[in-house]
Parts: C-alpha cells; sequence; structure tokens
C-alpha cells in the first residue's frame, strides 16, 4: 500500500510541473531556435564579400534578437502562470485528506514553482524574486504549521 501512496505522490509530483509547462506552452509557444536561424549561413558568410557579410551579419543579429523577445515572452507567461498554480497547488494539496493526493500536490506545486522560476530568473527585478519567494516562504511555513500542528509523530 505505500508503494501505491508514493506512486500516485510522485506521478502527481512530477505532471503537474511538466502540464502547467506545457499547458503555457500550448497557449504562447516556445521559439524554435532553427526557426530564427539562416539556411548554411555560416557557408554563405565564408563565401561572401565584405559587403555582404555586413548584411548577413546585420540579418543574423536581428533574427538572434527577434528569437531572445520571443523566448522572453515565453518565459514571461511561463512564469507567470507557474507561481500562482505552485503556491495554489501547495495550499490545496494541504487540505486533501488523501495523502498521497496532498503530497503530490505540495511537491508538484513546489517543482511547478522551480520551474517557472528557472525560466525566467534572469529577467525578473530583485524586487519580484524577493517579494513571491517571500509570500511563497510563507505559504510554505503556514501551511505546513497548521497541517504538521499536533501531528509530530507522523
Amino acid at each position: 500500500m505505500l508503494a501505491k501512496k508514493f506512486g500516485f505522490g510522485f506521478g502527481i509530483a512530477v505532471i503537474l510541473p511538466m502540464l502547467v509547462h506545457y499547458g503555457v506552452s500550448t497557449f504562447s509557444p516556445s521559439p524554435k531556435w532553427e526557426d530564427y536561424q539562416e539556411n548554411d549561413y555560416y557557408l554563405k558568410y565564408n563565401n561572401a564579400t565584405p559587403e555582404e557579410k555586413k548584411v548577413l551579419s546585420l540579418q543574423h543579429d536581428q533574427l538572434e534578437k527577434k528569437y531572445r523577445q520571443h523566448r522572453k515572452m515565453f518565459e514571461r507567461n511561463l512564469f507567470f502562470v507557474a507561481v500562482p498554480i505552485g503556491i495554489s497547488s501547495i495550499i490545496v494539496g494541504s487540505l486533501f485528506t488523501v495523502q498521497a493526493i496532498g503530497a503530490g500536490l505540495i511537491f508538484g506545486g513546489i517543482f511547478t514553482l522551480v520551474d517557472g522560476y528557472c525560466w525566467y530568473w534572469s529577467e525578473l527585478q530583485d524586487w519580484m524574486r524577493f517579494l513571491s519567494l517571500l509570500i511563497t516562504f510563507i505559504v510554505l511555513i503556514v501551511v505546513g504549521q497548521l497541517k504538521v500542528k499536533g501531528k509530530s509523530s507522523e
């Protein structure tokens, strides 16, 4: 029976962040690097005149800039979906009476938060990092205190 509980909890914890990630990708697709690259760029560049190299280099830089802009938009969308869902999952998981599902949602919420943070961390301002981490920390402490209070023998 313990193995089944662990299996369900582990499954929820792994699937939830994937579900959120690919849910965001469905509605705000992550850009594919290949779509922002010119075919045979280096071959063309090596065989080009100095003037053609400048044009090719400028085109390449513009494509890279466009890719980074689309990438940042995806990362931002993922962050603003993953963090609230992660925090909500921790809270909802603490309310479940079935331990395997509750634990799975709590761990899944934490992993979902990590997914959202990992992609967008470099773009976040320090105050947003601090505030969102503070909220998450408070939720974990409060939920932990309320749920574990009086159950120290478990």
